[in-house]
C-alpha cells in the first residue's frame, strides 16, 4: 500500500528542505541503534528548522490545510455522483451564484473557474462552476431570484455551440411561455470576428432566455480573439460582473488574498500510480468515446519538408502508422490529435526561477480543494513530467496571474514591476506584444536570479498554467487508399510579435519539426536550435513516436461518388482535399462513376509553397475531364497577385449552377478570414443569379449545411 508523508502544504522553498531531510531518512535503512537515536534527534531539529518558528510565530496564511489527513493512502480521490438538479447542487454547496460554461477548447471553462475563485476571494461566498451538460436544463428554471446565473459560452465553427451545450440549446429552442421569469443572469461570449457567425451562440442563448422570461443584469459581454484580446475583454467584463453581483446580492467586499484551489504534497506511491508524461485520456463519457479514440504512442513512419523554398518557413508531411494498435481506424476527413512536448529551454527557464532544477524527480500529489474543483492534471506525477508534458508552460500569462504574483514578489523592484503590469492594461499589452512572454519568462524578467521565486506556492504555478491540450490536424490521406496509415500536413506556426522582430514559436509544430529532423537518414537539429525530450516519458516515444489519437469529423465526401464536389483551400487547408482527391481517383480506377471535382487552391508562390503540386497533377491525369484545378498566388514571380476568393468570383457562374442544379457538395478549408470571404463571394453570386433576398439566401445556405452539402473546416 502506498503511503503519503504530509508535513505541511508545499512552497517551493519547503520542497528544497524536505528533499534534504528525505536523504537523511534514507540513511536509517542500515543504521545501528545509536545511529537511529542520533538521527531521531537530528530529525527533531530538522523539523524545528522546517517550521521556522511557525508553531509560535504568526501563522503562514497558505498553511491553513497544514494537517489535513489525505483521504486515501495511495493519493487517489473518492468520486461522488452529484445531483443533476442545479438548484439542489447549489443548496448542497451553499452557492450564491452558478457559473455555467460551454467550451470546446477549454477557455470558457478556465474563465468560469477564475471568476468563481475571485468571487470567493472578494466576497467570501461560494460560486458553483457548472458544466452545462452536467445538469438538467429544466432545473435552471428553478433557480430563485435571490441567486444569479452566469453563462460563459464559446462559439466555434459555423456558429455552433460547444458539445456540452447542445442539450440546453435544444431545451431553450423548444420551450415556450415564461419558465425563466425568476432567473437573473449575466452573459459573456467567446468568439472571433474573423468568423462569419461571431459570438452567435451567446447572442442566441441570451435572446431565447430573454424570451423565456429571464432578466439580464448587465449587457452581454463579448470577447473577440481576432487580435488575441480575449483575455483583456474578459477582464473588463469580469470586473463589471463582480460589481453587479456585489450590488445585487448585497455582499461585503474584501481585498482578495490568494487561496489555493489545489493542494500539492510530496507523495511516495507505487510506480503504477504515478504519471510520468503519458497524456490523460480525453474521452471521459460514452458520448465522447464515440468520437475520440484512446491515446496511443504511434510510430512516425516517414516525414519530409513540403516547401520547395523554406527560409524561415517550414511545412511537414508526416505518415503515422496505425497498424500496431488493434481497432485504431480513421475515415477520410477525420482529424489526428498530436500531444506536444514542451521545449527544453522553456522548462529550464521556469524550473530555474522556481529553484527546482535539481528536484525534478520528486513525485507530487495534486488534490483539488473543494467539491467543485475540476482537475485536468494527473493526481500524482513526477515534477519533471508536470513541466514537460502536463502543463502548457509556453502559454501566455494573463494580467490576473500577474496581479496574483505581486503578493509573492521576491523583492521591491520585482513587486513594483508586477504592480505596474497588473494595473496598466496598455503597458502590459505593449510588453507582451513586444516580447515572447510565458510564466517562466515573466519570472525571469522581473528577477533573473536562480531560485528567486522559490517561495512561490507550487499550487499557484499549477493554477496559472493551463493543462496541456492536443493540437488537431486534418488527416491528409484517404482511408480507402491507406486504412492503417494516416498522414498529416503541418505548417510550422511561428506568430510574429507586433512591436518587435521576434516571434512566438508554435508549441506542437516546432515539436514536430524537431522530430522530423531526428528521424531522417542523416539526422539534423531544429533549424532554430529548439530541443525537446523526443524519447518521451520513460523512453515511450523513442525511435520517432508521438502520442496521438483520432477524432471523428463530419467533414466527409458524399456517400455517392457521382455527386459533384467543389473544394476551396488555402495553404495547409488543402490537407483533407488531398485525401478527397486520393479517394476519388481510387474509386474511378475501381470502376466507380465519379462526379465533377473542382479544387480551388491558394498559396503565396507557385515555386515556393505550392504543396502537393506533383501529386495533384497525377490525380488530374487519372480523373481526366471531371477534374479542374484553379490556383491563386498572392506573391507570384510575375503577374498580378490573386487570392482564392478572387478565383471563386471569376468562376461563379459554373459554381452557382452546380450548387443550385446538380446536387453539389461544397467545402472550404483554411483560415476563418478566407472562409468568410469565399462564403460572401458565393452568397453574392447566388443572390444575384437567383434574384434572392437575404432571407432566401440564408434559407438556402442553412438547408445546404443541414444536409452536409456545405461544410467548413476553418481556424484562426
Amino acid at each position: 500500500m502506498a503511503t503519503t508523508t504530509y508535513l505541511q502544504p508545499w512552497t517551493l522553498s519547503d520542497l528544497h528542505k524536505s528533499a534534504a531531510l528525505a536523504q537523511v531518512v534514507r540513511t536509517t535503512q542500515a543504521a545501528t541503534v545509536d545511529d537511529v537515536v542520533a538521527i531521531a534527534v537530528l530529525a527533531v531539529l530538522s523539523a524545528v528548522y522546517l517550521m521556522q518558528g511557525r508553531l509560535w510565530d504568526r501563522p503562514d496564511p497558505y498553511l491553513y490545510k497544514m494537517y489535513e489527513r489525505p483521504q486515501i493512502k495511495d493519493c487517489t480521490k473518492t468520486v461522488t455522483v452529484a445531483t443533476r438538479d442545479v438548484t439542489e447542487r447549489m443548496r448542497q454547496v451553499g452557492a450564491d451564484i452558478v457559473v455555467f460554461w460551454g467550451s470546446q477548447s477549454g477557455t470558457a471553462e478556465r474563465f468560469a473557474i477564475r471568476l468563481a475563485k475571485e468571487f470567493k476571494q472578494r466576497f467570501g461566498k461560494v460560486a458553483l462552476v457548472a458544466d452545462m451538460s452536467d445538469y438538467e436544463s429544466d432545473s435552471i428554471a428553478k433557480i430563485p431570484d435571490s441567486k444569479v446565473a452566469l453563462f460563459l459560452l464559446s462559439t466555434f465553427g459555423e456558429g455552433d455551440p460547444s458539445d456540452n451545450v447542445h442539450e440546453f440549446w435544444s431545451w431553450i429552442d423548444k420551450k415556450r411561455g415564461k419558465p425563466l421569469n425568476q432567473l437573473h443572469f449575466l452573459a459573456f461570449g467567446l468568439g472571433n470576428s474573423n468568423y462569419k457567425h461571431y459570438n452567435a451562440v451567446i447572442d442566441h442563448v441570451v435572446a431565447r432566455i430573454n424570451d423565456l422570461g429571464a432578466q439580464a443584469l448587465l449587457p452581454t459581454g463579448r470577447a473577440d480573439d481576432v487580435k488575441g484580446e480575449t483575455e483583456e475583454h474578459f477582464l473588463e467584463w469580469k470586473n463589471r460582473a463582480l460589481a453587479t453581483l456585489r450590488d445585487k446580492l448585497g455582499l461585503e467586499e474584501h481585498d482578495p488574498v490568494y487561496e489555493p484551489s489545489v493542494k500539492i504534497t510530496e507523495c511516495t506511491v507505487a510506480d503504477a500510480a504515478v504519471k510520468y508524461g503519458v497524456p490523460l485520456e480525453q474521452a471521459t463519457t460514452r458520448a465522447a468515446a464515440r468520437i475520440i479514440s484512446p491515446i496511443h504512442p504511434l510510430q512516425v513512419k516517414s516525414s519530409h519538408e513540403l516547401f520547395k523554398v523554406t527560409g524561415d518557413r517550414n511545412c511537414l508531411h508526416m505518415e503515422i502508422d496505425l497498424s500496431t494498435v488493434t481497432g485504431l481506424k480513421y475515415k477520410t476527413g477525420d482529424h489526428l490529435a498530436v500531444w506536444p512536448i514542451n521545449p527544453d529551454a522553456e522548462i529550464t527557464k521556469l524550473v530555474r526561477s522556481l529553484g527546482l532544477s535539481n528536484k525534478l524527480d520528486i513525485i507530487a500529489t495534486i488534490t483539488p480543494i473543494g467539491s467543485e474543483a475540476q482537475l485536468k492534471l494527473p493526481e500524482s506525477a513526477q515534477l519533471s513530467s508536470l513541466f514537460a508534458h502536463y502543463l502548457e508552460i509556453t502559454a501566455p500569462v494573463s494580467r490576473d496571474v500577474v496581479s496574483t504574483l505581486v503578493e509573492f514578489a521576491p523583492n521591491e523592484s520585482a513587486k513594483e514591476q508586477l504592480l505596474a503590469f497588473s494595473k496598466d492594461a496598455k503597458l502590459f499589452s505593449e510588453f507582451t506584444h513586444s516580447n515572447y512572454i510565458n510564466l517562466g519568462r515573466l519570472l525571469e524578467y522581473v528577477d533573473p536570479a536562480a531560485g528567486a521565486w522559490s517561495s512561490l506556492p507550487l499550487s499557484l504555478v499549477v493554477e496559472a498554467i493551463p493543462a496541456m491540450r492536443p493540437r488537431y490536424y486534418s488527416i491528409s490521406s484517404s482511408s480507402v487508399v491507406q486504412p492503417r496509415q494516416a498522414a498529416i500536413t503541418a505548417v510550422v506556426s511561428d506568430s510574429p510579435l507586433e512591436h518587435s522582430k521576434g516571434s512566438i514559436p508554435g508549441l506542437a509544430t516546432n515539436y514536430l519539426l524537431a522530430l522530423n529532423g531526428s528521424i531522417q537518414q542523416t539526422p539534423s537539429t531544429h533549424p532554430r536550435s529548439m530541443s525537446y525530450a523526443l524519447n518521451g516519458p520513460q523512453v515511450s516515444l523513442q525511435n520517432g513516436k508521438i502520442y496521438a489519437h483520432i477524432r471523428k469529423s463530419h467533414f466527409k465526401l458524399p456517400a455517392i461518388a457521382s455527386r459533384p464536389v467543389i473544394m476551396v483551400a488555402a495553404g495547409t487547408g488543402i490537407a483533407p482535399f488531398r485525401a478527397f482527391l486520393q479517394e476519388r481517383a481510387t474509386l474511378l480506377k475501381m470502376g466507380r462513376e465519379v462526379g465533377r471535382t473542382i479544387l480551388f487552391f491558394g498559396c503565396r508562390n507557385q515555386h515556393h509553397d505550392f504543396i502537393y503540386d506533383e501529386e495533384i497533377q497525377e490525380t488530374a491525369n487519372i480523373l481526366g475531364d471531371v477534374f479542374s484545378l484553379v490556383t491563386a498566388f498572392s506573391r507570384p514571380d510575375r503577374g498580378a497577385k490573386a487570392y482564392v476568393q478572387d478565383r471563386v468570383r471569376e468562376n461563379a457562374d459554373e459554381l452557382c449552377d452546380l450548387m443550385i442544379n446538380h446536387d453539389t457538395y461544397f467545402y472550404i478549408c483554411g483560415s476563418a478570414n478566407m472562409a468568410r470571404e469565399v462564403s460572401n463571394v458565393i452568397g453574392s453570386g447566388l443572390s444575384e443569379r437567383q434574384n434572392w433576398n437575404g432571407e432566401q439566401l440564408k434559407a438556402f445556405t442553412d438547408r445546404q449545411k443541414r444536409s452536409k452539402r456545405w461544410q467548413q473546416d476553418v481556424w484562426g
